[in-house]
């Protein structure tokens, strides 16, 4: 720092660096607060805080049913199917969770210029995407995974003839229907995200293709008695594999067919955010 004194001779001060003492984080944790990101925007929003309070009433009522339901048998309550039921609730929730935390993740930083700002810094495109999905996957899990553990406590602790076996089956089987869904949701918003660039087309576009494509594939499929046609739509392969893995309903095929499906849809949209990602890939 240079200062002038009155004879109009400038004195330098040398103050050097001063060393950093802080702890420095590890690289492989550097998509994180990226993610912390979208979830701070996301609960800025008052409608997403009520969403998080709205998902747990279907797990309230259904647990109330399952306690009834075992200590007074005499009340018909018709719980058969009660996992695609609560399953199929579980996943609307997450439609919701996903367009609230991952409608302009991708969009709003093509549009403002921020992806120039990230990948100056030392981070990777792979950190960059894990990031964000892992934001809206902590959201889809929130409303997915812990409710059905919680219901699936309440069956074995309330319900006589259950026992761990199946317990540990049915949390098996939520925690891989949960990641399953994290994954299909995370990246097809990434992508409808990443071609919209505004959050609110986002937003109009992932709500079109969950209705229309739930339509059509549920309609398809019985006007033509053919169930591959459910592969159409990202909301149908979910609840028919709950039903596949929680009531055991079907059998191998249709198992591959809804895997398949799977694959079909995350690799599209992978593919679209390679595509408009692409200038930054090999950041």
């Amino acid at each position: 720092m240079n200062q002038v004194d009155s004879n109009n001779q400038a004195e330098i001060y040398d103050q050097g660096y001063r060393p950093f003492d802080g702890s420095l984080a590890s690289p492989s944790t550097r998509f994180w607060p990226i993610a912390m990101r979208e979830l701070r925007q996301a609960w800025k929003d008052k409608w997403f805080r009520r969403l998080l309070w709205v998902a747990y009433i279907p797990l309230v009522v259904y647990c109330v049913l399952v306690v009834i339901s075992a200590r007074f048998p005499t009340i018909n309550l018709n719980m058969d199917g009660l996992w695609p039921k609560f399953w199929r609730g579980q996943l609307f929730l997450a439609v919701f969770m996903t367009y609230f935390i991952g409608r302009g993740a991708v969009g709003e930083d093509l549009r403002t210029g921020a992806l120039t700002v990230y990948f100056s810094r030392p981070v990777s495109f792979l950190q960059y995407l894990l990031g964000k999905w892992s934001a809206v996957s902590v959201g889809v899990a929130g409303v997915t995974l812990l409710p059905g553990f919680v219901l699936g406590l309440f069956r074995y602790l309330a319900e006589p003839d259950s026992n761990m076996m199946q317990f540990l089956g049915w949390l098996a089987s939520i925690a891989f229907l949960s990641g399953l869904v994290c994954a299909l949701f995370g990246l097809i918003i990434l992508a409808v995200s990443s071609l919209t660039r505004r959050s609110r087309m986002a937003g109009i576009v992932w709500f079109t293709m969950f209705f229309v494509l739930s339509a059509a594939a549920e309609g398809i499929s019985e006007a033509t008695g053919m169930s591959q046609f459910v592969l159409m739509s990202f909301f149908e392969i979910n609840v028919k594999m709950a039903e596949l893995l929680l009531e055991g309903s079907g059998g191998l095929e249709p198992g591959l067919w809804l895997g398949l499906g799977h694959l079909i849809w995350m690799a599209a949209g992978f593919s679209v955010i390679l595509i408009r990602l692409r200038r930054w890939v090999r950041m």
